[in-house]
């Protein structure tokens, strides 16, 4: 999984005209994850050597002997305000060939973020964020009554829907020949290559916030400082949420107890954190 998020990046910065700086953290802090030995696979971190683009990646490496670190300490420690966009990368998303191109092309003189057009997904208050093309899914449901959806996603063609795997080849082709449409959307952010621009308000994470629903805190964040956020609505971005090589060589899963207890420890900066903010 991971060397197919680099051949995507490769495949995108072919087209990237302007510098682009690559930072990754390896995170081999078992905190959540023990590695279970009954799995029995390559270390995926040494494959890294062998691809084109390791040379250009500068590497952070996290590990037991530092205090517990994850997704939304690297997300609001990884701010640039001097770049012209801070990318949050997620090594499950495949992106579109265009995706630093269009970057380049966007001129807007103040603070925002910018998302690119996602796959049906969750509920319809999504909407504002899916692909124009994907729109208009809703059909009566005929889902189990413990369905949660309103809607029925579930009737989409794969590699339509939120779960589905997509590949290069398919989200190339989807995204071939359309033109850039680009709109002001209210604030909806899936982190998944979520775009920041410079000169934002910072840290929109608070400092004892170290794991999930860190994106969740941002846009709320955000929408208190009247943060605008821009869409472009006709190229789909490839996030494989339902990947089927996440969690490779362990049993823990997120029901597991320890992850809940860095799940609500997270939850709690956050409300702490917005509600401070937002007097």
């Amino acid at each position: 999984m991971i060397n197919e998020c680099l051949d995507s990046v490769q495949n995108a910065l072919e087209l990237a005209q302007e510098e682009v700086r690559l930072r990754v953290c390896l995170n081999r802090q078992t905190y959540l994850e023990k590695y279970d030995y009954r799995f029995d696979h390559n270390d995926p971190l040494r494959e890294l050597v062998n691809h084109p683009l390791y040379s250009r990646i500068e590497f952070i490496e996290k590990n037991d002997a530092h205090p517990f670190y994850n997704i939304a300490d690297w997300r609001r420690d990884e701010y640039y305000p001097d770049a012209k966009y801070n990318v949050w990368g997620e090594t499950d998303t495949i992106m579109p060939r265009e995706f630093f191109r269009i970057l380049e092309m966007i001129n807007v003189d103040v603070p925002h973020v910018l998302s690119f057009a996602s796959r049906p997904m969750w509920d319809n208050s999504w909407d504002v964020v899916t692909h124009e093309a994907l729109q208009g899914y809703s059909k009566p449901c005929q889902c189990p009554e413990d369905n949660h959806r309103a809607d029925c996603i579930e009737l989409l063609d794969a590699p339509w829907k939120y779960k589905d795997l997509i590949t290069q080849d398919e989200l190339d082709k989807f995204n071939e020949g359309r033109e850039i449409t680009i709109q002001q959307v209210p604030l909806k952010v899936d982190g998944s290559l979520l775009c920041l621009s410079g000169d934002l308000p910072h840290p929109f994470i608070p400092r004892d916030m170290h794991f999930v629903r860190e994106d969740t805190c941002a846009q709320e964040f955000f929408r208190s400082k009247g943060i605008p956020q821009l869409c472009v609505k006709s190229i789909l971005k490839g996030h494989n949420y339902k990947h089927p090589n996440k969690r490779v060589g362990t049993s823990a899963t997120r029901d597991d107890e320890v992850f809940r207890q860095y799940a609500e420890q997270s939850q709690r900066a956050m409300m702490n954190f917005l509600t401070v903010n937002r007097n």
